[in-house]
């Protein structure tokens, strides 16, 4: 079973790790009651996720080592470790109706990171099995692909993770894998940093591959799995104006909002025919820049950015009102 990553940067990238470098995962032949491990997703760190067995390692190979030293070669690969994640269930209310949702998601206790993944989860004695698509709020633009067929399902993820530049730090890119029991485990990535000053608008793209045949009776199944996840650099907004525009141009109504201020709806007034996002942000040398977008008051949301803590740039969809039809109208 081989791995392939593709790699990709506008900016100076400096590659850590080659676990996952320059191959490709696929089983040529097989039958369906050899059901092998299969990629399903990524799970983005800031730290690298060291689970390998060094012990292990050490205990078997303790007569080939020689001076002190203990050089860990291509048979090194069958200790490194796995991380399984536990499923998790959370309930999700509506603030206006109060209706409650359960959500049921893979979390990896202990590990602080951004989920993408795309799997089937186990069935249980309280309800049937079924696929699903999830992601952590740092997961922007994100689409998924499915296609299914009698000659196989294949599977593509696309999304991008907006940073602040600067922070000089290193994102590792570790592969998330379902056994046939359905459980759910990552092993450790590579990584990637940029050196030198960022600017917004730099980025880097990696891309993990899967290929898996299947024959039984002489029928082929091909299934194949593509993730792709773009780190994109952003400055930080400090300020949000949201305008709501009449149709001659005249401002109509501004809100002015700190990031992850802005409402989780907006209600446009009448004679709104169009809002405005304005995003303020300052460069690297303190240089004010102020992004814009419009939208159309029949635009379904608005999206607006603000970044975390921990320098993750969160895209936020805020819903636009429809307006009611008069009595008259009915």
């Amino acid at each position: 079973m081989r791995i392939k990553e593709g790699f990709m940067g506008l900016c100076l990238l400096v590659f850590i790790g080659c676990f996952l470098t320059g191959c490709q995962l696929a089983k040529e032949e097989g039958s369906a009651g050899s059901y092998e491990d299969r990629l399903v997703g990524v799970l983005v760190t800031t730290e690298y996720l060291d689970l390998f067995d060094f012990a292990g390692y050490v205990e078997d190979h303790i007569g080939s080592f020689s001076g002190g030293e203990v050089q860990i070669d291509g048979a090194g690969e069958k200790y490194q470790g796995r991380l399984y994640a536990e499923l998790t269930k959370e309930i999700l209310s509506d603030v206006e109706s109060g209706h409650k949702v359960e959500r049921e998601e893979y979390d990896f206790p202990g590990v602080e990171g951004i989920a993408y993944y795309s799997l089937r989860v186990p069935d249980t004695e309280e309800r049937e099995g079924y696929f699903t698509t999830g992601s952590d709020e740092g997961i922007s633009d994100g689409h998924t692909s499915l296609h299914s067929s009698d000659e196989g399902n294949s599977v593509a993820l696309e999304g991008t993770v907006y940073v602040s530049p600067g922070l000089g730090r290193t994102y590792y890119f570790n592969p998330m894998y379902q056994s046939a029991d359905g459980r759910v485990y990552v092993t450790s990535g590579s990584g990637m940093s940029s050196g030198g000053e960022q600017s917004e608008g730099e980025a880097f793209t990696q891309t993990m591959k899967a290929d898996y045949t299947v024959t039984e009776n002489g029928r082929t199944v091909k299934d194949s799995i593509s993730v792709q996840l773009s780190i994109h650099m952003m400055y930080p907004p400090e300020e949000i104006v949201i305008l709501q525009m009449g149709e001659d141009g005249a401002v109509i109504s501004r809100g002015e909002y700190g990031p992850g201020e802005v409402p989780e709806r907006i209600t446009p007034e009448k004679d709104t025919a169009y809002l405005i996002v304005e995003t303020k942000k300052r460069d690297n040398s303190g240089r004010i820049l102020k992004d814009r977008a419009i939208y159309d008051r029949d635009k379904e949301y608005l999206e607006a950015f603000f970044c975390r803590e921990d320098g993750i740039c969160i895209k936020k969809q805020v819903p636009i009102e429809r307006e009611l039809p008069s009595l008259s109208a009915l």
